[in-house]
């Protein structure tokens, strides 16, 4: 069943692509541009797949390097709504947020960055206790990914 879902995924993916639309309804893409977005080959390069246990207030953070040809599809699954997770970059010695979301237990979002460099994505239990949260990251075009 679940194989059957990443491939319906894949297949709404490409076919919002298709119609300029990214399915992310929650705020614009780093790119800003969403007929820009690259296409989705039948299979992502590289698939994360791993468990973050994080204790209260306690945070981690993956880092992506790519640019505005490369996409990564990410998926966060929390047992409670005390996930608070962003993608961000550090240009210029700053920090641009680039989407946020506070208290989710499930997140699903697609990146495709505004320009070559490393992009954070930083989760954090905002919750009372210990929890492990689920982390798929498709990545497509020459993507990278890394724990920091």
């Amino acid at each position: 069943m679940n194989r059957t879902i990443v491939g319906f995924a894949a297949a709404a993916a490409v076919a919002l692509a298709a119609c300029g639309d990214d399915g992310n309804d929650q705020g614009p893409d780093a790119a800003g541009d969403t007929d820009g977005m690259p296409a989705i080959d039948a299979a992502p390069r590289q698939v994360i797949m791993e468990n973050q246990t994080l204790v209260p207030g306690e945070l981690v953070e993956g880092i992506m390097t790519g640019g505005p040809s490369d996409l990564a599809i990410i998926h966060l699954e929390a047992p409670a709504a005390e996930l608070d997770w962003n993608i961000h970059g550090h240009a210029g010695g700053g920090t641009q947020t680039v989407y946020e979301e506070y208290n989710r237990m499930v997140a699903d979002y697609s990146f495709v960055p505004s320009a070559q460099g490393d992009w954070w994505l930083l989760l954090r239990n905002s919750g009372p206790t210990d929890m492990t949260i689920s982390v798929r990251v498709e990545l497509y075009g020459d993507m990278q990914w890394r724990w920091q």
